[in-house]
């Protein structure tokens, strides 16, 4: 499969983080009806995913098989979410940030490890994107159309809460390192205050989000050096052996030294260690 990431228009950077395409051949892909599904890890960012081919399968952890809609918001994971293709893929989707897609629907929370059809948005604008991407002629083409729903969304609805966006911003910078109660004395709140606007605006706490960034970092720096894992854990924040276990655990569903070893095409792409083509 091909993975493609393109920056979205200049207006749109404090809540989206990127556009991402996934590109497969059918006959490449007629094989995956006897793979099993690999996961697609938490990376804090609600994601809106437009498919133009063949049906996705959600399986549960008991085998249960659920067919993702053609187009649908996803909202913040907390584990991993095991999915498959049934055929051709064609993917193209918005990495939102964590607090980017609350004005886009009546509660971001209602969504966390959840979905939500496309018709279930506020703004016509993303509504119409499934049959616009479908009619665009290559993957610049898509990334205008997308521009402009996204602007055209945000532009009149809901304004994202400033607060919760610096907060947001303080905890990537920090690689997930920021003392919670810190940043809320430095925002001018209380720490009960941000967590309550943090869990309307981005559907998880700003500790969860922490966690999920410095998890995310572990996988970039072990792509820089897999020779060491100890290495890559303690560049990435972790002093105690037993909280990077517990995070891949809780975030992957698997010790991390495994995982890694057998880390499938598929995850890497939604990790931090991705490759693909970008720009």
């Amino acid at each position: 499969m091909e993975y493609i990431e393109r920056p979205p228009h200049p207006e749109l950077a404090a809540v989206v983080r990127t556009y991402w395409w996934l590109r497969g051949d059918a006959e490449a892909e007629a094989s995956r009806d006897a793979a099993p599904a690999d996961p697609a890890l938490p990376d804090g960012s609600p994601e809106l995913i437009v498919n133009l081919a063949e049906p996705w399968e959600q399986v549960a952890a008991d085998g249960a098989r659920t067919l993702q809609p053609p187009a649908f918001l996803v909202g913040q994971i907390r584990g991993p979410m095991h999915v498959r293709p049934t055929g051709r893929v064609a993917l193209v989707a918005v990495r939102f940030e964590a607090h980017g897609a609350a004005p886009l629907v009546d509660a971001i929370g209602a969504l966390t490890d959840r979905w939500t059809p496309l018709e279930a948005l506020r703004s016509p604008s993303l509504r119409a994107l499934p049959s616009a991407l479908a009619g665009a002629a290559d993957v610049p083409a898509q990334a205008r159309l997308l521009d402009d729903a996204l602007r055209a969304a945000f532009a009149g609805g809901t304004p994202v809460d400033v607060l919760v966006g610096d907060a947001v911003r303080a905890i990537r910078a920090s690689h997930g390192a920021v003392e919670i109660d810190a940043l809320a004395r430095e925002l001018g709140v209380t720490a009960r205050t941000l967590q309550r606007r943090f869990a309307a605006s981005a559907g998880l706490s700003p500790k969860s989000l922490a966690r999920i960034v410095r998890f995310q970092r572990v996988f970039a720096a072990w792509r820089d050096d897999p020779q060491s894992l100890s290495r890559a854990a303690l560049e990435s924040g972790y002093f105690d052996q037993s909280h990077l276990v517990r995070d891949f655990r809780d975030f992957a569903g698997a010790p991390p030294a495994g995982f890694l070893a057998a880390l499938p095409a598929f995850t890497g792409f939604f990790t931090a260690a991705r490759g693909g083509v970008r720009g």
